[in-house]
């Protein structure tokens, strides 16, 4: 006797949790993104909250001119 395939993937199955923010001082203070400058860090960070991947992806955009 053959088992049943169970036709969704495993990350289909997991509950997928929403990235977690984190105040704008505490990232600007943090090892995440202590490779930016932290004057135009503060410049550009102006929301009171970011997600880590946030602050970033909002960083190198400023830094490549398209924001």
């Amino acid at each position: 006797m053959s088992k049943k395939n169970d036709a969704t993937p495993l990350a289909q199955k997991q509950e997928v949790k929403p990235e977690k923010m984190y105040p704008t001082d505490k990232l600007l203070m943090s090892r995440q993104l202590s490779g930016y400058q932290q004057d135009f860090a503060r410049a550009v960070l102006k929301e009171p909250a970011y997600t880590i991947a946030g602050a970033k992806a909002a960083l190198d955009k400023a830094w490549k001119g398209e924001g």
